[in-house]
């Protein structure tokens, strides 16, 4: 969310559904703070002062998951003097990226030594997606949802909500929460699926190849002509001759064979990325912010072959 004003500093109203949720919260493009949030009712004071000619733009981005606490925007509360001014306009170009806890930034804020986890870790704002925005000067929207995958959850229980489904909705977990496709047509979507369906096990090719193709079909249904770029699991190892590897594999000769289907028909705005092992620590194998900084660098050139930016 972002808006802009003059004068006297409103309040910002939200709610929160329970205690884990939390926001970054930025003022013109300033390092951004962590405004952690309690359950029930919440008010976010700003800064008040000397403003420049466009005023002080402000910009809250939520940090976490929509299964760690949902949040309600309530409106701002204005003081006496505060004048609303209508926010720069945002890039236009626009990425979409989908994928599963690794894209949605969860655990990225652990610090060695202590490599703590929970909620206040996760932090959207340094995912690879959003990287990449900031390389590109593009809008981003994270479609993604942690242990869910193409075809099964980090379980391996298929009748859990999956990526086919999320895709859809504005809240993953939610059939009322459709979402409008034509609120944000995307110029480049990527995707990076198959951690949690690979978590329980090496599932079927051909059945997983289908279930990709059907996927791609559907997001291109939603936005006809968009590039598309899909991408190995930055946590499978790169050692030959492990289990961990065989996933890989799996999931690269998969990948592979979808690029070669497109291919042969004409395709030209579908693209594989590889992607380095970037796995977080021994206890938590999330990636870390530096290691994110290092996916958005590899995928950076991908997304520049299909978009040509």
């Amino acid at each position: 969310m972002r808006f802009a004003y003059r004068g006297p500093a409103p309040t910002v109203l939200l709610g929160a559904s329970n205690d884990n949720t939390a926001f970054n919260v930025s003022v013109n493009g300033g390092a951004p703070l962590v405004a952690a949030l309690k359950k029930g009712s919440n008010e976010l004071p700003l800064a008040s002062g000397a403003a420049p000619d466009t005023g002080w733009v402000v910009g809250l981005m939520r940090r976490n998951e929509s299964w760690q606490g949902t949040n309600t925007f309530h409106g701002l509360r204005l003081p006496p003097g505060c004048e609303l001014l209508t926010p720069p306009a945002p890039p236009t170009r626009k990425l979409l990226f989908i994928g599963d806890s690794i894209t949605c930034g969860e655990s990225v804020d652990r610090v060695p030594p202590a490599l703590a986890n929970g909620p206040l870790t996760s932090n959207a704002g340094h995912s690879f997606g959003m990287l990449l925005g900031q390389t590109f000067k593009a809008q981003v929207q994270l479609v993604s949802c942690g242990g869910r995958g193409l075809t099964r959850n980090w379980k391996g229980q298929t009748e859990d909500v999956t990526a086919p489904q999320f895709f859809h909705r504005a809240l993953p977990d939610d059939p009322a929460a459709a979402w409008e496709h034509s609120r944000y047509v995307p110029d480049a979507v990527i995707i990076g699926l198959g951690t949690n369906d690979l978590s329980s096990g090496i599932p079927d090719q051909a059945a997983f190849i289908s279930a990709y193709e059907a996927f791609l079909a559907d997001i291109r249904k939603a936005y006809p002509g968009t590039a598309l770029v899909i991408t190995e699991s930055p946590i499978f190892s790169e050692t030959p001759g492990n289990s961990d590897w065989a996933k890989r594999d799996f999931l690269r000769r998969c990948l592979d064979a979808i690029l070669a289907k497109h291919q042969a028909m004409g395709d030209l705005k579908l693209a594989v990325a590889p992607l380095h092992q970037y796995q977080g620590s021994a206890g938590n194998a999330h990636p870390v912010a530096l290691q994110h900084e290092k996916i958005a660098a590899e995928l950076a050139p991908v997304i520049r072959s299909v978009t040509g930016w």
